[in-house]
């Protein structure tokens, strides 16, 4: 059973959508009725401190938040200072309710599809979800888990995705160069641009079954750790892990197997 701590807000007043460009790292402000956007709210210092949807709905901002909750609401508050902006932390049943009925085509386009019992979203940092009261769960989780290491995708727990710089685990296509200033940003912009990222988050092939917390070498030397493992319907395992300077096709050891680096994920927007 795969399940997440939602945390739902309603953002009111006239600034709402460019407060919300200037603090996340998707784009807000041209946002449409029923249209929705996707991001990360980052630290000043470049951490990863929560994964957001948004949904414009009228008046208001909904947001969705599947990991980071509590601390991100607080983060959010935190900044609003004189703007003529206000937050709202909702119950599960408003929110669901709030979102199913503005939700249109354009937010089931985007990956936020109202369902009859709650909100389905395209979740990046784990599988599909269904966001409802009580409840987060998807239909074959472990399915959706080989799937996600198949992809490169990580989990916010497994991978300890909070505080981490998110280009280090994989998430480049959540923070696209071409996005505003929210806190960060130059941060992010530096490692982009002149590099300096120590280690990689990585998709690797498995020689043999090894434990999640495995620690990888390279030439006898320590060169990181798995984190997350799967196996495949042949009997083979894939796996995530945080790799120094990780080059594609290099082979490292993981207790007794080998470990072939496939590449990076499907959200990682840097090459090795």
């Amino acid at each position: 059973m795969w399940r997440l701590e939602w945390t739902w807000l309603a953002c009111t007043g006239s600034e709402q959508r460019d407060y919300l460009e200037r603090m996340l790292t998707c784009a807000v402000a041209s946002l449409e009725p029923g249209e929705t956007a996707h991001g990360l709210l980052l630290s000043r210092t470049g951490r990863t401190l929560g994964e957001l949807w948004l949904l414009a709905d009228g008046e208001r901002t909904l947001a969705a938040i599947a990991s980071g909750g509590g601390p991100v609401a607080v983060e959010l508050e935190k900044y609003i200072l004189a703007a003529d902006v206000t937050l709202e932390r909702l119950d599960w049943v408003t929110g669901a309710g709030l979102a199913t009925t503005a939700g249109g085509s354009a937010a089931t386009d985007s990956g936020w599809t109202a369902t009859g019992d709650g909100v389905r979203f395209r979740a990046l940092l784990g599988q599909a979800v269904t966001a409802a009261p009580g409840i987060v769960a998807d239909d074959e989780p472990e399915l959706a888990r080989l799937a996600q290491l198949a992809t490169g995708i990580p989990d916010w727990d497994a991978e300890s995705v909070a505080r981490r710089n998110p280009l280090e685990a994989g998430l480049g296509a959540l923070v696209p160069a071409d996005v505003g200033c929210y806190p960060g940003q130059e941060v992010i912009s530096k490692l982009r641009h002149v590099g300096g990222l120590r280690r990689r988050l990585v998709r690797l092939q498995l020689s043999a079954p090894v434990e999640a917390g495995t620690a990888l070498e390279r030439d006898g030397a320590p060169a990181g750790k798995v984190t997350s493992t799967a196996f495949q319907p042949d009997g083979s395992q894939l796996a995530l892990g945080y790799v120094k300077r990780p080059v594609e096709g290099e082979r490292l050891v993981a207790g007794e197997a080998g470990a072939l680096v496939l590449g990076p994920g499907l959200l990682d927007d840097i090459p090795f």
